[in-house]
């Protein structure tokens, strides 16, 4: 893990628009906002761990999730973000959108994510091949 702290964004970590749940620019950081950049595994479960916090804080988990988008640095990642997503989510799977970017270095991945918030849980149907 990287000593050197990078500045937080000069916006919330996420906005509500009624039902819904809009989360940008979450990134593989620790609690100091140290990037974790030992591998890309562990900065993209870094990563989602902070989405579900924000949900959390929200007031919900990441069962709320209709939609990510991840931005990776390169596609020479993508198997790796695979593996990641298919060990965040295994009974509900939301829909999702991978895009190669231009990333502030050091990060190599990035999300954004939708989710709706209400009294019922957001259903996805069941993934049955290995993404």
């Amino acid at each position: 893990m990287s000593t050197d702290k990078v500045t937080p964004p000069p916006a919330p970590a996420y906005a509500t628009a009624g039902p819904w749940i809009v989360l940008s620019g979450q990134v593989g950081v620790d609690h100091q906002w140290r990037p974790v950049t030992e591998s890309f595994v562990e900065e993209a479960q870094a990563a989602f761990e902070n989405v579900f916090e924000q949900l959390r804080a929200a007031g919900t988990d990441r069962s709320a999730i209709v939609k990510v988008t991840a931005y990776l640095s390169d596609f020479s990642h993508f198997d790796d973000y695979n593996a990641v997503w298919a060990g965040v989510f295994k009974e509900h799977v939301p829909a999702r959108t991978t895009i190669q970017a231009g990333l502030h270095p050091p990060f190599r991945v990035e999300l954004d994510v939708i989710a709706f918030y209400s009294t019922e849980l957001v259903s996805s149907p069941a993934v049955e091949s290995e993404i």
